[in-house]
């Protein structure tokens, strides 16, 4: 959609008994900063007044034809016929209004230029508010990976624990094979100790071939 124009401020100004910044900006869609300029020209080709102190200008509306004017201004007035009261004096007319001083305009200066300024820090504490944005998205971004890390070794930390647990189980069964089919361990004239060396050499080289599994895994 193309930007509205000065000619179409104008008409949307000519719309309303006054405008301002906002007013017009929201009114046509467009960004504050084009709608100040906007106005400032039209204060400049005499379209609306000065501004006032609350930030508003006042619209000026077109008069009647100067023709229609001078003609009804060079009617003369008809006298009374007969005797009568005398005629009174026609009312001078109101002087014009006289423009506004040098004081005005440093005056309505001052408060353009502090509508700048505020339009400049607003747009300051926009930029701001967008840098808080992006940092909070990267600190919840970081959170997160620090989440992960810690639950990542959390797990390692209980495989650790369980692997440390089956290690000391294993042990305390080997030691117990140990003394119950060592032949060394065997009692004094045990009269199966045959059989006890037979199962020791049978089942001792699968016990230390789960070990070295376990160490390697």
């Amino acid at each position: 959609m193309p930007t509205p124009t000065y000619a179409d401020a104008v008409r949307y100004m000519r719309r309303q008994p006054r405008i301002n910044t906002s007013a017009l900006a929201d009114g046509l869609g467009i960004r504050w900063s084009l709608a100040l300029g906007y106005l400032q020209r039209m204060e400049q080709a005499g379209i609306v007044g000065a501004i006032d102190d609350h930030g508003w200008w006042p619209v000026s509306r077109p008069q009647g034809p100067p023709a229609v004017r001078k003609a009804a201004a060079a009617q003369p007035a008809t006298p009374p016929q007969g005797p009568g009261p005398k005629p009174e004096k026609p009312q001078e007319a109101p002087a014009a209004a006289t423009p506004p001083g040098q004081s005005g305009n440093e005056d309505q200066q001052k408060l353009l230029e502090k509508l700048r300024d505020a339009a400049r820090v607003l747009m300051a504490e926009r930029e701001n508010m967008q840098k808080l944005r992006d940092a909070c998205r990267l600190l919840i971004a970081e959170r997160e990976a620090w989440k992960r890390h810690a639950l990542a070794a959390e797990a390692r930390m209980l495989t650790e624990e369980a692997y440390e647990m089956d290690r000391h189980r294993f042990d305390e069964l080997r030691r117990v094979l140990a003394r119950e089919l060592h032949p060394d361990y065997a009692p004094a004239n045990c009269a199966d100790l045959p059989l006890r060396e037979a199962l020791f050499k049978s089942i001792w080289p699968k016990v230390e071939q789960i070990e070295r599994k376990g160490r390697a895994g």
